[in-house]
């Protein structure tokens, strides 16, 4: 009677759902604490790019950076194209920008470092 009623749970469920209860099921079989959150990505990636993902970044750790983070980096490459693109100087253009978000401290920094990569890494479009 529990067999047909697993079953009956187990056929309920949408792909989703199957695809958490596999992820949660491999956080438990590998007690990792990094694998405790693989359950959700089902529900905020589709199919296909949990498995580019997982076919990508598989094995490996990574971090995923923060909402600021981005914002910040962000707004530096808009600082950078004012200032190193459009000659605008350094001071008017953080006027320029609204960074209520991001402190002019982090800004200034972050573009610091975008001109360090620029400066030292070539960047091509992707075919």
């Amino acid at each position: 009677m529990i067999k047909s009623e697993l079953i009956k749970d187990l056929e309920e469920l949408n792909k989703e759902d199957l695809y958490s209860l596999l992820l949660f099921a491999l956080y438990k079989l590998q007690d990792l604490k990094e694998y405790s959150t693989l359950s959700e990505l089902v529900y905020i990636l589709d199919k296909d790019s949990l498995f580019n993902l997982l076919s990508f970044y598989g094995g490996l750790t990574i971090r995923i950076p923060t909402m600021y983070e981005l914002k910040k980096m962000v707004f530096a490459l808009m600082l950078y194209q004012q200032v190193n693109v459009e000659g605008i100087e350094l001071k008017v253009a953080l006027k320029n920008i609204d960074t209520e978000e991001v402190t002019k401290k982090d800004l200034k920094d972050a573009y610091y470092k975008i001109c360090e990569v620029v400066s030292n890494y070539e960047f091509h479009k992707r075919k």
